[in-house]
């Protein structure tokens, strides 16, 4: 069986990621939450991801990002969209999350010299229309902790120490479209919701 490659940030990745501006702000300690639901479909050679998380820049929004690659011609497309808290449902009493936005898309061409020094460029490539929603069992999850200390974040800013206590939930399923495309058509497709929080020291 083919094995379908799936894309996803880690949330601590994420977490880290949004720490030097919270750094920037004369914040020495976070506190925050974190919710995320993703899809993947895999077709022949195309792999689609699609990603619906907290946005660390505005708390009152998420972020939709949109992923896909064509592993035959190497092209590989980019998109993302800020949606507002009031059009995103994320209800993890019910078991339920879903999002309908449209995404502006990128074809993405990378290109590196001979010291593999990179470079993308990007060209606009319409648009896809995101439409999913996520069901799971509120009381089927599985839970993960984690703790870094003394990471540099930033120029001259360190991590004290950070924790976080997340929750992934099992036998999620996801129906909708991704551009059209029914989730229950793609060869391969799957699913995860997730949601924790985190304290966060900075110095």
């Amino acid at each position: 069986m083919k094995k379908v490659k799936v894309l996803i940030l880690t949330v601590v990745f994420l977490l880290t990621m949004a720490l030097p501006a919270m750094a920037q702000s004369n914040s020495s300690i976070y506190k925050g939450s974190y919710q995320s639901a993703s899809f993947y479909g895999s077709e022949g050679t195309v792999e689609t991801y699609v990603d619906l998380s907290t946005n660390f820049e505005d708390k009152d929004s998420y972020l939709l990002t949109y992923q896909s690659y064509n592993y035959e011609n190497d092209e590989s497309y980019y998109g993302s969209a800020v949606v507002p808290a009031a059009k995103a449902v994320f209800d993890f009493n019910k078991g339920t999350a879903k999002v309908s936005q449209t995404v502006e898309v990128f074809k993405v061409d990378v290109t590196c010299d001979e010291e593999g020094n990179c470079t993308g460029d990007e060209t606009p490539a319409g648009t896809k229309s995101i439409n999913l929603t996520w069901a799971f069992n509120p009381k089927s999850y599985s839970t993960s902790k984690f703790t870094d200390k003394n990471v540099q974040i930033d120029y001259d800013v360190y991590l004290k120490l950070s924790k976080g206590t997340f929750k992934d939930y099992n036998n999620v399923s996801v129906s909708g479209t991704v551009d059209g495309k029914g989730t229950a058509s793609f060869e391969y497709s799957g699913g995860n919701v997730s949601t924790g929080s985190s304290f966060s020291i900075i110095k």
